[in-house]
């Protein structure tokens, strides 16, 4: 179930990133009918991820503990680049990819601190795909549409950024079954 949701969600995700085929399908079905599919599969795909997440018990190399230490100062940036990819902001003008910087962070951190093979495969999927994501976006060189930033949406990522930062934390173990206390 887990590696079936891993290969539907990461599957779905590459569609985007294939432009001819995305836009295709985009013609074909229409944007709404696209989004509502693209979505459904999506969450299929999560769902068989989280429902068929299971830490084992092997361990294929070292936990880094300084990485706990400051986790909630990584995610607080993790999540802010993550809400900032959304929003005419300066943080999305000076960093192209937040979206893919956010995941990244937020891989990255997760690797360090989860060494069962189940959890390298997960957060090394999401982080492989952000690295994917950002060098075809690259690639593509696509012409991006003239952002202009008002500071008031820098001040509502970091603000939400932090809000989120406080809600994972103490709410960690109801989404994914692991305390962080």
């Amino acid at each position: 179930m887990f590696y079936s949701g891993i290969i539907i969600f990461f599957g779905i995700h590459l569609v985007p990133l294939i432009t001819k085929l995305k836009d295709f399908l985009k013609n074909r079905l229409g944007k709404g009918v696209y989004m509502g599919i693209f979505s459904s599969i999506s969450l299929l795909g999560l769902l068989l991820i989280i429902f068929g997440y299971e830490v084992s018990s092997n361990s294929l190399y070292p936990v880094k503990g300084n990485a706990y230490i400051y986790s909630k100062y990584i995610m607080f940036f993790s999540l802010t680049f993550l809400i900032s990819a959304n929003m005419p902001c300066f943080i999305k003008k000076f960093f192209k990819h937040p979206m893919s910087l956010g995941i990244a962070i937020w891989s990255i951190l997760h690797l360090l601190t989860n060494s069962d093979t189940v959890s390298v495969i997960l957060f090394g999927s999401f982080l492989f795909y952000a690295i994917i994501s950002v060098l075809i976006s690259e690639l593509r060189k696509a012409e991006s549409k003239e952002l202009t930033p008002r500071i008031i949406f820098d001040a509502l990522s970091v603000f939400l950024g932090v809000l989120l930062t406080v809600l994972t934390f103490n709410f960690h173990e109801y989404l994914s079954g692991v305390s962080l206390s």
